[in-house]
């Protein structure tokens, strides 16, 4: 599924926004891999936090983890894995901005929910797989909404930004004699010092 790559496109710009360190693309694959072959029981619990955080209104999401994990061994751990470096990623975006993080945690959501239907769609019939399929469209719609929100904030806080440039430029230029008078003034005193 295309999500991880996507989604962390939109976390390392919700990251930067926030003043925070770009999380690493290939470190967080292999905490993933990791945490999937490891199997450390803190990260089911993560992961289980996370789906009820990200799956208020769907009750059934840490049911949905219960089946899977009866269902297949390795895809529970994966799942579980991919769960717990999202959390992991929203809770340290929310350290910095909380509306940022709200939206990446929708997205995650999204994702949770469409890695599931793509499981369902695998052992579905052709009745089934059409249900799923507008499920995931419209899925997909919404994850592209949440996806545009978060350009709109970009947009806003670069808007900003050049704003906050324009205007110290725009006093640098009002106040340029004073700047050249202030650094003459102090190349002066530096050269009439003694040694």
């Amino acid at each position: 599924m295309y999500f991880p790559k996507v989604t962390l496109a939109f976390v390392l710009i919700a990251s930067a926004a926030a003043g925070q360190e770009m999380p690493n693309p290939q470190a967080m694959q292999m905490q993933v891999q990791k945490i999937a072959q490891e199997r450390p029981r803190e990260a089911e619990a993560a992961a289980r936090a996370f789906i009820l955080l990200i799956a208020r209104e769907r009750a059934e999401g840490a049911r949905s983890l219960d089946s899977l994990k009866a269902r297949s061994i390795d895809q529970y751990w994966a799942e579980v894995a991919q769960l717990t470096v999202q959390f992991d990623m929203v809770q340290n975006l929310a350290r910095r901005d909380s509306v940022r993080a709200q939206l990446v945690a929708q997205m995650f959501g999204i994702e949770s929910y469409a890695r599931e239907a793509q499981r369902a769609y695998r052992a579905a019939n052709d009745a089934q797989r059409a249900t799923l399929r507008t499920q995931l469209e419209t899925l997909i719609g919404h994850h592209f909404d949440i996806e545009n929100q978060l350009r709109a904030l970009e947009m806003k806080d670069i808007e900003r930004r050049l704003s906050e440039v324009r205007a110290e430029t725009q006093r640098r230029i009002d106040k340029r004699a004073e700047f050249v008078k202030w650094s003459v003034d102090d190349i002066i005193r530096d050269a009439t010092r003694p040694n």
